[in-house]
Order: C-alpha cells, then structure tokens, then sequence
C-alpha cells in the first residue's frame, strides 16, 4: 500500500476558496521568467488544471498511490476549507482517502472544539495547522490548549514549516518543533515541507525526537533542490523510519512526485518504509 501522506484534492471549497487551484504550469504563463520556482516543469496534472475530481482520481491510480491523507486548510491569506466537506468526499472514498482537519487559529477556543468535533464525529485521525499564517511560531504559548487537545485525544498533530510559511523564514526553523515535540512526547508530530531550508538543523532536530516525522515532499525529489540529497542520506540511515512520502499535490503532480522519488537513491528497504510502513504505523492502519 503506498500512501500519500498530504494532497488536497480539487474538491469544493478546496478548489473554489483556497490559493492551491487552478493550479498553473508552465505554459500558462505569458513567458518563462514568470514561471514560480515550484510550478515549473511540474508535470501531469489537468485534474488540478481544471479542478476535475475524476481526473484527480485517475492520476493517482496511475501514479500507483493507493491511500492519500486530506490536509485540511483554514488560514487567513491561503483559503478555508470546511472540515465538513472533507468527512464528506472520505466518506465517499473511505478506502481511498483519510482527513485531517484544518484548524483556524485565530480562535484558539473555537479551534479547540473543532479538534474535538472532528476527531470524535468524523473519526479524524490528526489535524493539520499552519502556525505561521497566523503570525505565531510552532511553539507559541498561544497554541497551548490546541496541542493539550490533541494529546488528549491522541490525534497525530501534522504541522507546514518551510521559508513559504510565516513574516520571515524564523517561523520555519525546527528549534520551535523541537521545543514542542519535548514539551508533548506522546504526540506524533508530521512536519510538511521538512523546515526547507533549515535541512541540516531539521535533521539533527528529527535525531533527537522520536515523535517527529518529516515529509520534505517536493523539496526532497525536485531535480537540483539544494539540500534535497541530504534528506536522502538522512532516510538511508538514522531516519529509515521516521520519513514519509508526500507529493504535496497539487503543487506537484501526483505522477511526477512518484516517479522522482522512486528515482533518489534510497536503499530499497528504505523505500518500503517511506513508501508505505512508517504512516501505517502512525496512522494505525
């Protein structure tokens, strides 16, 4: 079973009310200069084009994904998705997709609840926040009660650090997950983007917290991705089994991430774990 460990699929509020779709590649933009980092060379992906749930469906089949876990999202610059319509489209593909519930958090009060609602009437797994659209580090004071929930009801707590997140590229240094991860060590933590391009210091953090899981997604199978090479070096050894694999859909496409890291040069033990064995652990599956 190969698993997706973060897509959010073209689905209502996703596609409608969030930065992620229409998803543009490099030819739709007007000349090359304009092309983002990230969108180029991007691959197969017309579902994201044009926000197709069929053609999402057919791309992951051909990219030989079996199971994705839904990030939910619900930040003030980069879109709302309800948690709602998440447990809708699990609930009509359960042996396809698993949710994690987006958690506003600007109401730390109200995100509490949520993450109690979500975990207990749709049987969510986790919850995905993002500290640094809100102007507030991983291991702010503020987020307390949020991760006091979590542990309480064993949700794993998935969390997007990288230079694209936050006022500044503090917000994605690991020394906040590392801090949190000692204060909560029977809380799974998941750290989308792998704090790119803090990769050394999340490395050695992830060493030393064995309830920290890393998916670099797209910055450790993009061709020439400075540093990507030491998150592979990482997983050879010391992180066989604390890395997961994630396409980041729809930044890449599913197609194109499963190729390009099949290609790295991860030891074919390592790959199964990656692939596959280390979210069904964490995911109980």
């Amino acid at each position: 079973m190969v698993i997706d460990f973060r897509s959010r699929p073209p689905y209502k509020s996703f596609a409608t009310n969030t930065a992620l779709f229409p998803r543009k590649v490099d030819e739709d933009f007007e000349s090359p200069e304009l092309v983002p980092a990230l969108n180029m060379n991007s691959g197969e992906m017309e579902s994201a084009r044009t926000c197709d749930m069929d053609l999402y469906f057919q791309e992951m089949e051909k990219a030989g994904i079996d199971l994705a876990v839904i990030h939910g999202r619900q930040t003030p610059t980069e879109g709302y998705v309800p948690n709602d319509e998440i447990a809708e489209l699990v609930a009509k593909y359960p042996n396809k997709l698993l949710g994690f519930a987006g958690i506003d958090l600007s109401d730390i009060p109200a995100a509490v609840r949520e993450i109690e609602r979500t975990g207990k009437e749709f049987g969510f797994q986790g919850v995905s926040i993002e500290p640094g659209y809100f102007g507030l580090y991983t291991d702010d004071e503020r987020l307390t009660l949020i991760y006091d929930k979590c542990q309480e009801l064993g949700l794993i707590v998935s969390l997007t650090d990288s230079i694209f997140v936050g006022p500044d590229m503090s917000y994605a240094h690991p020394v906040h997950i590392q801090r949190i991860a000692n204060r909560y060590p029977d809380v799974i933590f998941t750290v989308d983007h792998g704090c790119w391009p803090f990769v050394q210091e999340a490395l050695g953090m992830a060493l030393i917290c064995p309830n920290v899981y890393l998916f670099p997604d797209f910055y450790c199978y993009i061709p020439n991705m400075p540093f990507a090479d030491e998150y592979v070096k990482a997983a050879n050894y010391f992180l066989k089994y604390r890395m997961l694999f994630a396409t980041g859909y729809p930044i890449r496409s599913m197609i194109q991430s499963m190729e390009q890291f099949r290609a790295l040069p991860f030891r074919e033990d390592v790959l199964e774990q990656l692939l596959s064995e280390n979210a069904k652990r964490i995911l109980k599956l």
